[in-house]
């Protein structure tokens, strides 16, 4: 029986309830895997050739002779040692389950992170193949659990940052709009050392604002575009964790504020 559906687990449920088994009694081969696809294109389903385990073939032969009184005791004694097996396998299967459950939580979390890198890695670098820059992934990895950073690099790396930035912060919402949709995960991007350079620079500035704060007790930044303005709000929070630190707006433009907690009363 051909089964096709979203994906492998799909195929596979359908697969069952066609053949009115379980998931478990299914021997399957995969005519073509499941593709997802870049923000929904390219996306293929999964296609299985399933059908039912020999021995439960066996097991349901038995039981339709057993009916109809049409059995030998060579087919007894054959099914008998099938059944016995099937429930040393049961027996191992729970006891399998039920060892695989108790280490689970302690590995499906960097399970999980090496599947999802692979997968981003997999669809940036095809993304980036069809693109009109000379740039390609030189890092890939967690850059804490929440956030993965990744690192372009190669000849068009300034064209690919652009003036201003400008395509930059393009690039970077575009991955942002696509990783966290599907992963839930943030995205911090590196192309050539834009973002160390920003973060030079970015320091040389905190200092600045650090001594205005130590001086008169609060401060006001200028206005931060969104590279560097969650940066800035980190930094200033662990410097000053007693101070009120907090982002602004005023029409389009962000900038933080720094002064001292207020009670209302006061």
């Amino acid at each position: 029986m051909t089964i096709e559906a979203r994906d492998l687990q799909s195929a596979l449920i359908e697969a069952s309830k066609n053949l009115e088994c379980s998931v478990i009694d299914l021997e399957y081969e995969i005519l073509q895997n499941s593709k997802a696809g870049f923000l929904g294109f390219g996306r293929k389903n999964a296609i299985i050739k399933a059908s039912i385990k020999k021995r439960i073939q066996s097991s349901r032969a038995f039981k339709k002779d057993h009916t109809t009184n049409k059995y030998s005791s060579k087919t007894i004694q054959g099914v008998k040692k099938e059944i016995e097996r099937e429930d040393i396998f049961q027996k191992k299967q729970s006891y399998s389950i039920k060892s695989d459950t108790i280490f689970d939580n302690f590995y499906r979390e960097n399970l999980a992170n090496s599947d999802i890198l692979d997968e981003i890695r997999l669809k940036l670098e095809n993304l980036l193949q069809n693109s009109s820059f000379q740039i390609s992934v030189v890092e890939l990895k967690m850059y804490n659990e929440n956030c993965v950073f990744i690192h372009l690099d190669g000849k068009d790396a300034a064209l690919m940052i652009g003036k201003q930035a400008h395509r930059y912060k393009a690039i970077s919402y575009l991955l942002y709009n696509w990783i966290n949709l599907r992963y839930k995960l943030n995205v911090r991007l590196e192309i050539a050392e834009f973002l160390k350079n920003q973060n030079q620079a970015l320091q040389q500035y905190i200092e600045h604002l650090s001594r205005k704060i130590r001086m008169y007790g609060r401060c006001q930044t200028k206005p931060l575009d969104s590279v560097l303005i969650k940066l800035t709000l980190e930094q200033l929070r662990a410097e000053f964790p007693n101070k009120f630190v907090s982002i602004r707006q005023n029409g389009e433009q962000r900038f933080i504020v720094v002064n001292d907690f207020h009670k209302k009363d006061e």
